[in-house]
């Protein structure tokens, strides 16, 4: 029996959420309370929030006074969600280009807070959010991980590639919060050696998280080598939360099988938090309807692109925001009684593992975070690798690109794949995308599994 978990729940939490002035608390109690709404009552709430937002964004944020005016929109004339497509769609381009004029002038710099994608698309943004969006952030994610049956106060193991969300406060202070509430592991999957993941599975069987939270590659890639190597004494959770990557069918068959229980997927983004996942039902993904709208561009039983709102970032609104993914609206009502939309991702993030010339495998997502993030004047990139001594970069250059982008970019080259690494850069227009729609980070043609003996 847990003891810690109750404790963790009924008094840490709402002591912690008390100290830090959040609202999180109440807005989880709305959120679980509407998402059994019927679609009419959600969507009725999705247009008020909608009206309120564009209302507020006329008034407060240059760049979006001009778009209007431009297109002759009247926010105060909505009569529908489906009116908003006489707006232009958002591009990432666009918010590079005019962040500053999209941050709300009535909102005081200490309520913002500066957030930046991990560039899966090769090309990093830079955004803000005000203080209540991240605290129903984190609400729509606490309902979100009930759904996979995570609560708060459960022991819970991160398989995550990005180093930026892996905590390295080791303070007394930060073990004992540790140990009593957060009750979180991160495992850096960024770098996935065979020692590193001999060490994944001792770790996992010592501290028996009862759920594990996990880029999809990751731990698609620790299940395929606890059945390859006939490891019989491991550690198997309740569930596990994929996200991040593109999840196949294949994938979540051997997952499932090797550690006996349901996976549950999950789409989101840093932009806007998590923005749809699996119920028990696993028939589609339900979408945050009351923080989100979601639009499907053409509306068709096909594949299309999605475009994104959100409903309560007033510090920096995205209005019809285009993420670059393509998805497809799923119709009728889930037998799990919610009321919220589904879709399902016909085309997400798809981010190959590369292979160092010493053995060692290595995240392609985690690479957009230390590798061209982090790195100015790229505009876009692409890495290809045929051999595990050689690699590929496709470069679109960006307007800060300089002999000092050069120097930077042989760094991380010799910092991550070793002095062994060859490479060479070609410089191109764009980099193509697949054909579902969104673009590949990194393209491996070697199987890591043959080099983690």
């Amino acid at each position: 029996m847990d003891l810690v978990k109750p404790i963790a729940k009924h008094i840490i939490d709402p002591i912690v959420t008390l100290r830090e002035g959040s609202s999180y608390r109440s807005i989880l109690g709305d959120l679980e309370r509407s998402q059994y709404w019927p679609k009419e009552k959600i969507e009725a709430l999705q247009l008020e929030r909608l009206r309120a937002l564009l209302k507020h964004a006329a008034a407060n944020c240059p760049y979006y006074t001009s778009v209007f005016a431009r297109v002759g929109f009247d926010p105060a004339k909505l009569s529908s969600a489906a009116d908003l497509r006489s707006l232009p769609v958002l591009t990432k381009r666009d918010i590079q280009t005019h962040q500053e004029m999209m941050v709300a002038a009535n909102f005081p710099k200490a309520d913002l807070i500066p957030n930046q994608t991990g560039g899966s698309t090769g090309s990093p943004l830079k955004f803000f959010l005000d203080r209540q969006r991240l605290y129903s952030r984190k609400a729509s994610t606490v309902r979100h991980d009930r759904w996979a049956g995570l609560d708060i106060g459960d022991k819970l193991a991160v398989l995550w590639g990005n180093r930026h969300d892996i905590s390295e406060d080791e303070t007394a202070k930060a073990r004992i919060k540790q140990r009593l509430y957060d009750r979180r592991i991160f495992l850096d999957t960024s770098d996935m050696s065979q020692k590193k993941i001999d060490g994944f599975i001792s770790t996992l069987k010592s501290y028996k998280p009862s759920y594990y939270l996990a880029y999809a590659n990751a731990v698609y890639l620790l299940a395929r080598y606890i059945r390859e190597k006939k490891i019989a004494d491991y550690h198997r959770p309740r569930s596990i939360i994929t996200s991040a990557e593109l999840l196949t069918d294949d994938q979540r068959n051997l997952i499932e099988s090797v550690f006996e229980c349901k996976v549950f997927n999950r789409y989101g983004c840093r932009e806007t938090s998590v923005i749809a996942s699996e119920c028990p039902e696993h028939k589609g993904m339900h979408i945050s309807a009351e923080t989100l709208l979601v639009e499907f561009e053409p509306a068709s039983d096909d594949a299309s692109r999605i475009v994104i709102t959100d409903l309560l970032n007033f510090g920096m609104p995205l209005i019809r925001y285009q993420i670059e993914d393509m998805g497809i609206k799923i119709g009728g009502e889930c037998a799990c009684g919610r009321g919220l939309p589904r879709m399902n991702i016909s085309g997400g993030r798809v981010t190959d593992f590369l292979i160092t010339p010493d053995n060692r495998v290595i995240s392609g997502a985690a690479m957009t975070i230390y590798f061209i993030a982090t790195v100015p004047g790229i505009a876009q990139a692409q890495i290809v690798q045929e051999r595990k001594d050689f690699i590929n970069l496709r470069l679109v250059k960006g307007r800060e690109f300089s002999d000092h982008t050069l120097e930077l970019l042989e760094q991380k080259v010799r910092e991550f794949f070793g002095n062994a690494m060859q490479f060479e850069i070609d410089y191109v227009e764009e980099i193509p995308k697949t054909a579902s729609g969104k673009y590949r980070f990194s393209i491996c043609k070697l199987d890591p599994m043959e080099y983690l003996e």
